[in-house]
C-alpha cells in the first residue's frame, strides 16, 4: 500500500511542473521583444556629433562642416550689404579684418569699411549679389577662400536712370577662433577683383506693366525678415486670403 501512494504521487506531480516550466521560458521572450521596440535610438545629430568637449568629428568630416559654415558667411556678407543690414556686415568679420577693393576705391579696417559701404549702397536706389562658384583651401583654423559674385546696382542719375553688372572674385583669408571646432570663423583680409563691368541705360517696361509684382525692400520690412510668420508656420493659423482666386497665363505681362 505504502508503494502505491508513492506511485500516485509521482503521477501527479510530474504534469504539473511541465506547464509552470513552459510558461517561464515565454516571459523572458515576451519581455526582451518589448525592450527593443521600446529602445531610443540616437539621432543622427547625435551620432555625428561629439559627446564631450574632448571628443572631435573625423577630419574628413570636420572639412564639411568647416566648408558650410564659410559658405553661411559669404551669402551672409552679401545679404547684409542688399538688405543694408549693418548688424549682419559686422558680424563677418573679425575685429582686425582689413579689406582692399584698389587704391582708388577703398582700402581700410572692416569697421572703416561696414561705414563706407553702407553710404555707398545707400546712393544706389537697389543693389542685388549673386554668389558663385566657391573653393575653399581649409588650413587648420585657416581658410583661403575664392568666391565668384555678380552683381547689380540701380543708379539714379541726373541724365536718367542706368543698370550696372558687375562680375569679379572675392579672395578672403578666414580664421575660425577661438581655434578648435568650438569656434567660429569669420573673415580676417578680403581683396575684391572684378573681371568685367556693362553700364546700360534703364527700360522699366517691365515694371509699369506688371505694377502688383512683389519687389525687394532694402530694410528689415523685407519679407525675408517675416519668414517665421508665413502662413503655415503658427498652430490653427489662417490660409492665405487670396487662395481661391484664378489666375491666367496672360497675367504677366512682357
Amino acid at each position: 500500500m505504502v508503494a502505491v501512494k508513492k506511485k500516485k504521487v509521482m503521477a501527479v506531480k510530474a504534469p504539473a511542473k511541465k506547464p509552470v516550466a513552459k510558461k517561464a521560458e515565454a516571459k523572458p521572450k515576451a519581455r526582451n521583444n518589448v525592450s527593443i521596440l521600446k529602445l531610443v535610438r540616437p539621432s543622427l545629430v547625435a551620432q555625428l556629433g561629439a559627446s564631450s568637449a574632448e571628443q572631435k568629428l573625423p577630419p574628413r568630416l570636420q572639412s564639411v562642416v568647416d566648408k558650410s559654415e564659410i559658405s553661411d558667411l559669404l551669402t551672409a556678407f552679401a545679404r547684409g550689404i542688399d538688405r543694408i543690414d549693418e548688424n549682419l556686415l559686422r558680424s563677418v568679420l573679425h575685429p582686425d579684418a582689413t579689406l582692399d577693393m584698389g587704391p582708388g576705391i577703398f582700402q581700410g579696417t572692416g569697421n572703416d569699411y561696414v561705414n563706407w559701404v553702407l553710404g555707398v549702397v545707400n546712393g544706389v536706389k537697389s543693389s542685388h549679389h549673386l554668389i558663385g562658384n566657391v573653393r575653399v583651401e581649409l588650413e587648420g583654423d585657416v581658410a583661403l577662400v575664392e568666391s565668384y559674385f555678380h552683381v547689380h546696382f540701380r543708379l539714379d542719375k541726373p541724365v536718367g536712370r542706368e543698370d550696372v553688372f558687375m562680375g569679379g572674385r572675392n579672395l578672403d583669408r578666414m580664421e575660425r577662433r577661438p581655434s578648435g571646432p568650438a569656434g567660429v570663423w569669420k573673415i580676417v583680409h578680403r581683396k575684391q577683383m572684378l573681371d568685367w563691368v556693362r553700364t546700360e541705360a534703364v527700360s522699366d517696361i517691365f515694371y509699369h506693366q506688371n505694377p502688383d509684382a512683389l519687389w525687394s525692400y532694402r530694410t528689415k520690412t523685407d519679407p525675408s525678415y517675416q519668414m517665421a510668420q508665413f502662413p503655415g508656420s503658427q498652430t490653427g493659423g489662417k490660409l492665405p486670403s487670396f487662395l481661391g482666386r484664378r489666375y491666367e497665363s496672360k497675367s504677366v505681362r512682357f
